[in-house]
Parts: C-alpha cells; structure tokens; sequence
C-alpha cells in the first residue's frame, strides 16, 4: 500500500477494499495459554475455528517468555490443562505433580497437536491489525501477514492477546494496571543456564537455608524425584551488589523450571520496571536492558552459586515476559474481595487456585522484590487460596460477540496477581472457548450466553473440568494453608 504525505504532515492511506480470507465460528487471538484453550475447546464443541496467533509456535509465556514452571496453582489442573500436562510427561517434557516443570519445545509440539487434533486451525506469523464491528457487535478480525492485509470474519471473537489488544481496537473500555497510578508489574527476561551441577546447587541450599526463602513451595530440594526449585541467594546478591556486580533492582534469585538429568536451570531475576507493555518503544528498550541484566545474573552465578562453576547462559527468552497491562471494564469487576473471600458467583465458570499470603503483592510495580522487607521472599509460607471467575468479568461492557480470556480479563489490579497463572487462563480459554462453541449452535449471541449458564457448567464438568473443591481431589485438604 503506498501512503502520501498532506501538506500539513499528515501521512494518509487510500482506501483499500480487503478480501476476505475466511469466515469462521469461532476467532481466537493469541495463542497463548489462554488462547491454545479457547481454541481447543470451541473445536472440539462443534466451531469452526482459527486461532491466530503472531509467533511461529504456540505457548506465550510459556514457551515465547520461557515461563516454563507451574508451582503455586500446579494441584488446580482440570479439563484441557490435565490433558496437556499428561501429554507432557508422556513425551518426557514435564515432571511432578505440585511442582511442574516444562520443556517449552515438547510444549510447542504438545499444544499444537492437541489443537490440530481437536480440529482447530491456526494461523501463525500474523498481527491482528484491527476488527470489523457493526453497531455494538464485533464480527471479525483484521489480520497482516505475509500475505498481506485480510479480512477474517467470525460469528464470535475470543481475545486471548493478553494484553486486550482486539478489546482496544474494537473500542472497549479498558484500565492500564494498578487503579491509583496506573503503574504495571515488571518486565523480565528469563534464561537458561546449561551445564550446572543440580546437586551440588542443592548441596548449599540445605547447608544455607538462612540464604533462601523459606515457604516451601519456593524452597523445593529433591533432586532425585526431579523436582527442585530455588529461591534467594539473598547474602551473596548483597556482596555483589555492594561491588557493582549486580543491577539495583536485584534483591533475589529465582530459579526454576530445573530439569535436574539435563542440569539446565531457568533464571527469572531480571527486572524492568515503568515498563508499558503496550508501547512498543518502552518494550525494545525493556529487551535490551534486561538482556544485559541477563547477563549480569549469569556472571553472578557462575562466581558466586556452587554447583554453577562450569555453567553458561544457553538461551534467553525470544520476547520479554510481560505481567500486566490492559484490564477490560467488563459486567463485572473481579476484585481482591471477591478473591480472598472465595466468593461465588451464579456465573462462576472458573475454579482455579494460587499460593499467595493475603495482603503480599506478587510483582509489585514498587520494585524491592525479594528485599528484606518483602514478606512474600523472606518469611511467609504461604496458603492455597481458592477463587471463583464468573463469565461476566469475560464479557467486555457495551460489546457483543467479543469473549475475553487471560490476564486482561475484568479485574482489579490486586486480583491479577492471583489470576494470572497458566492453569488459570488454562481453565478460563476452556470456559470462553466451550461458551463461544455453544453461543453459535445455539444460534445466539455470546453476551445472551449469561442466560444459560447452568448448561455451559454442565458441559465444562462433563469435559473433565472442576468447578469446585470436590472436582480437585487433593486440593481441599491445602486450600488455605500451606502445603506440608
């Protein structure tokens, strides 16, 4: 397409009539955890459907971001989620039970065939550059690839983009991260180490407990069941900092995803703060920075963490791990409230869990993560809280044909903390992708679907998904107290 320039300096684009490149049921953007599952789900429920997603692979955050460990909601896995991960462990690509870390290429592989096989499309290398709406109906997307700019049109469209992207677009209303100043949860870059003696890793976190948190869930020794998970580091990040080995911001280590018979470990310790990760200037310069500070946590390892002596920085990330940006105003407001008081919902179509003291911050956009004074790294053992997610904070206010799935779904900045975890938007892509499959063999809209709720629960329950404790087995005896 060629622009021209105004003479006032305006740059404009001719009209351009776009083809339409197909019509489906059921749209999904973002094939992400959220996303994969939508798509899943509406597939296997009739849909026809296409998933369109940016990267060449499936995953997001778990393979794109390498966030490739699910510890705090690993017991709350129901429906597609269980499916994926007892594909996973078939392949060899994860391990444990409470405590799950994931090979993020078996998890490109295992996501995709499980889409194909439900009969799901997908469309990869491509942008969602803008929608098609009539009135208050959202009909379809408009997608840029290779190809060119096409039109693609849906009878429901599912925005798993995590950060609200088509809900934007189409004109939603939206909050940007934490409601008093807007500020969002940091950035990171994980990455791998390669070539690291796990054991003797673990050697000296049972000899310098003092060193590492002591919750449980962040302080995981087995080496031998091929579960570890490490936390801290505090004394020796100290002394490096105190030399200027080390960025500001670093008060902690976090390793996780440990494959203990590959020795390969997973650093998530970079931190970016005032990052918008809706701004595309604000995520190169987020990129570079914690590529550097990458680096930095790899020499700091190396020199001052037994058992990383002969280690190296293997791969980072291919994108930046992005926390928070865009919540959608939807028909209802999930709140810290309706969380923490495991409130129910006559729409509730979403069971999940989360390790987490009430009253800590997870990612707080104030920095000092991991400093003495963060309760949440250096003295809380933290219970298992239950919640509820009802459809109406996946319906965006004033939309129809437009779901929601993931982290931008209506919430208040405190509940993002505790909904955001993969086999969360696990369950809530099964939920929004089940309702947008019925909604079309209904022959109804997706916001008249709030008037058959009981059914969409039936359904959900009878594809193996929970919907409360009992559906969860073990679950009961942790929720709301530390596991043992």
């Amino acid at each position: 397409m060629r622009a021209t320039m105004r003479p006032d300096g305006i740059v404009v684009e001719p009209e351009k009539r776009l083809p339409i490149a197909s019509s489906e049921d059921v749209i999904v953007a973002g094939g992400g955890s959220a996303g994969i599952m939508a798509a899943i789900a509406a597939a296997r429920n009739g849909a026809r459907t296409l998933l369109v997603e940016q990267a060449g692979f499936l995953g997001g955050a778990t393979t794109a971001a390498m966030m490739a460990q699910i510890s705090a909601g690993a017991p709350g896995i129901t429906g597609l989620g269980r499916e994926l991960v007892d594909r996973l462990k078939g392949m060899g690509g994860v391990e444990g039970e409470f405590l799950i870390p994931i090979d993020p290429e078996a998890f490109k592989l295992a996501s995709v065939e499980m889409l194909h096989e439900a009969g799901a499309r997908q469309l990869a290398y491509s942008f969602v550059a803008g929608i098609i709406r009539d009135g208050d109906h959202v009909k379809g997307l408009i997608v840029e690839n290779k190809s060119g700019r096409q039109a693609i049109l849906g009878k429901v469209v599912i925005d798993a983009t995590g950060d609200a992207d088509v809900c934007a677009m189409a004109g939603a209303e939206v909050v940007m991260g934490r409601e008093n100043d807007h500020k969002m949860r940091p950035i990171s870059m994980i990455f791998q180490m390669a070539n690291v003696d796990i054991r003797r890793m673990v050697d000296f976190a049972r000899v310098h407990p003092e060193d590492f948190a002591p919750d449980p869930g962040y302080h995981v020794l087995d080496p031998d069941g091929g579960l570890v998970r490490l936390v801290g580091y505090f004394s020796q990040v100290e002394e490096a900092k105190r030399k200027g080995e080390l960025f500001s911001d670093c008060y902690y280590i976090r390793l996780e995803g440990i494959i203990v018979e590959r020795g390969t470990v997973l650093v998530n310790a970079t931190r970016i703060y005032n990052v918008d990760g809706t701004n595309a200037a604000d995520l190169t310069r987020a990129d570079l920075e914690s590529r550097r500070q990458s680096f930095q946590v790899a020499e700091f390892l190396c020199n001052y963490a037994p058992g990383f002596e002969n280690a190296f920085l293997s791969q980072t990330a291919a994108y930046v791990g992005v926390r928070e940006t865009r919540h959608i105003v939807g028909d209802h407001l999930l709140t810290d409230e309706d969380i923490l008081g495991d409130r129910d919902f006559p729409d509730t179509v979403v069971r999940s869990y989360k390790r987490q003291q009430p009253g800590t911050q997870s990612h707080s956009p104030d920095g000092r993560e991991g400093a003495p004074d963060d309760p949440s790294a250096r003295s809380v053992v933290a219970p298992v809280l239950g919640f509820n997610i009802p459809y109406r904070a996946m319906t965006p206010a004033g939309l129809d044909g437009l779901l929601v799935a993931g982290r931008c779904i209506s919430q208040n900045h405190v509940s993002d903390g505790f909904t955001r975890l993969q086999p969360t938007a696990w369950a809530m892509g099964q939920a929004v992708g089940t309702i947008a499959a019925l909604a079309v063999k209904k022959g109804v809209s997706a916001r008249q679907m709030a008037k058959h709720i009981p059914e969409v629960r039936n359904t959900l329950v009878s594809q193996g998904m929970g919907l409360t404790d009992e559906d969860f087995g073990e679950i009961p005896r942790y929720r709301k107290r530390a596991f043992a």
